[in-house]
């Protein structure tokens, strides 16, 4: 799988790309802690600094991206736990396929592949796998269903069902409030058999202030998101901060 997957994605790289007029967009944003799915990954009162890249390929489909996250404060070292330094980190590469299924109803399909990296963690679980599927919907609402598969670190599957809408605020290309929202299943937790166990994995609600038709965007951003309590203990988790983006 892992073989077949890294074959795929250099022959997209190589060859899809070839007669694309290429597009490039960068993102720099800053959050108050970092929730992943339901998990509070690291400490969830400090300051995660989390920059990212894409390059898109125009009527390709294709895009190719790098994203990574690190804390800007108080970090512990998976190695040493008693120590604090600066070394819980993740970089992230992936491709994304894109395409329209159906013009008419609106109906398109994503399919990607995602390489997870841990520098800071021990060898044996540094890094990590996923693909996914997804299908969409352009509509009001924009709702999709992706179906992401970790083959890496564990042996699990993620599923989500989310949705947006945008609310203008003033002129059309003026300031936007965007609402959106995600509920999703997993079998991430194990049993105490250790078979993974399905189940309810977490709701995820966000709004942010962003700008339809400015070249670079500020997007003051608030989050609310309830999980399993086998996923976060605390069960409920908020967040806010800003993500700013810019391309051509």
């Amino acid at each position: 799988m892992k073989k077949l997957c890294g074959i795929l994605l250099l022959g997209i790289m190589l060859f899809a790309p070839a007669n694309a007029q290429m597009s490039v967009g960068i993102t720099l944003d800053s959050y108050t802690g970092y929730i992943w799915r339901g998990y509070v990954l690291g400490a969830d009162d400090k300051i995660v600094a989390q920059p990212g890249i894409e390059v898109g390929f125009g009527e390709t489909g294709l895009s190719l991206g790098a994203w990574g996250s690190w804390f800007v404060q108080d970090r512990i070292d998976d190695r040493n736990p008693d120590t604090q330094t600066q070394n819980v980190d993740e970089l992230d590469f992936y491709a994304d396929y894109s395409r329209a299924l159906s013009e008419d109803m609106g109906l398109g399909v994503s399919i990607g592949y995602i390489q997870y990296i841990f520098p800071s963690a021990s060898e044996d679980a540094n890094r990590s796998e996923e693909a996914y599927i997804g299908f969409s919907l352009d509509n009001a609402i924009s709702p999709a269903l992706t179906f992401y598969y970790d083959f890496g670190l564990v042996d699990a599957w993620y599923v989500s069902l989310s949705g947006g809408y945008d609310i203008p605020l003033g002129s059309e290309d003026g300031q936007v409030l965007s609402i959106g929202a995600s509920v999703a299943m997993s079998n991430y937790v194990v049993d105490e058999t250790g078979a993974n166990k399905i189940g309810f994995n977490d709701v995820t609600v966000t709004a942010s202030l962003s700008c339809n038709a400015c070249s670079i965007s500020i997007a003051p951003t608030l989050g609310f998101s309830y999980a399993d309590t086998e996923i976060n203990p605390d069960n409920r988790t908020i967040w806010g901060g800003v993500s700013i983006g810019f391309g051509q």
